[in-house]
């Protein structure tokens, strides 16, 4: 991605909405969530960008509160986290975790974004409910797909996630931006499932 020093301010913008193209904002209400056919519109955002980030070793820059989180690769342009927090990305695919424990979470979580990134699918949404009927009202499955995004082999495919919007289910729903599918990005090991000790308290 070229710097402002290399580039001025308005070529880059030109430059990047030529790129992205144009959006439309996400309708409905609390749960419902549109879903998109498998083929919808894919993500159009500057690959160069993207797929400059490291996927190996790096540690994802989180910032929370106690109704919102984020996280994304260092480096990654402002400008697309921040069309992310403001839903501007046709959602392709969701998954609903309502009902679930939190081994059936793992690996249905496992096991979308594993088929989400073979099939090139760019944006995503996952479901985890607010947690209101948990312990002490605290969103287990909400803080643990927090953790689990960040851990191999998740985070080799993951770019940025961060709390949804309230017509996509707000707090109890993660926006999920992922990279686009490369064979050449080296092996990923998926039958490594984010780790056991998550589940020593279950």
């Amino acid at each position: 991605m070229h710097s402002s020093k290399e580039m001025p301010a308005c070529e880059d913008r030109t430059l990047f909405e030529s790129t992205v193209g144009a959006v439309r904002p996400l309708r409905g209400k609390g749960r419902a969530i549109p879903v998109p056919p498998v083929r919808a519109r894919h993500l159009s955002v500057p690959d160069k960008t993207l797929e400059a980030m490291p996927a190996d070793g790096l540690e994802f820059a989180l910032h929370h509160t106690d109704e919102y989180f984020e996280g994304h690769v260092p480096g990654l342009d402002p400008v697309i986290m921040a069309r992310l927090r403001a839903g501007r990305y046709s959602l392709e695919k969701h998954l609903d975790m309502h009902g679930m424990n939190a081994r059936q979470a793992c690996d249905a979580l496992h096991a979308f974004i594993k088929d989400a990134y073979m099939h090139s699918l760019r944006c995503v949404v996952v479901v985890t409910g607010r947690g209101r009927n948990s312990p002490g009202g605290i969103g287990i499955l909400r803080r643990l797909v927090q953790s689990w995004l960040c851990r191999a082999p998740l985070k080799r495919v993951v770019l940025a996630f961060c709390t949804a919007g309230v017509n996509n289910g707000g707090a109890g729903a993660v926006y999920v931006l992922l990279r686009r599918h490369k064979k050449s990005r080296g092996k990923i090991v998926w039958e490594r499932v984010p780790f056991d000790e998550d589940f020593q308290a279950f």
